[in-house]
């Protein structure tokens, strides 16, 4: 088996053994279970997964893990701009007309008996 790619989440990674099991790609993941329940940083050989392809097949699945990713990765024209000026404007309005629902620090009557 050879290493082939580490997946960035779980999403990521069930679309990648999908493609492979549709393929009848043999693989292993590295950490499949154990790593889910780690929280924190991912080290890689401790918590973070790791798919292996054998061999025979590492030349099929490299070029299908690049056509999956080359597709998943947004280009310049589909990635959205920040906040434009009416939502800047509608965002500081809910703050000044809304912030007395926020919670925060509760005021103390204390009486004093004397």
């Amino acid at each position: 088996m050879i290493k082939l790619y580490f997946p960035k989440d779980e999403v990521e990674l069930s679309f990648i053994k999908s493609i492979f099991d549709g393929e009848s790609i043999s693989y292993f993941v590295h950490n499949d279970h154990f790593g889910s329940l780690q929280i924190g940083p991912q080290i890689e050989l401790f918590n973070a997964k790791t798919i292996m392809v054998d061999e025979n097949h590492f030349d099929r699945a490299k070029d299908l893990l690049d056509d999956f990713l080359k597709n998943i990765t947004p280009t310049p024209d589909t990635v959205t701009p920040g906040y434009s000026v009416f939502d800047k404007i509608r965002m500081i309005i809910e703050v000044v007309l809304f912030s007395w629902i926020m919670p925060g620090r509760k005021r103390v009557r204390k009486n004093y008996e004397d």
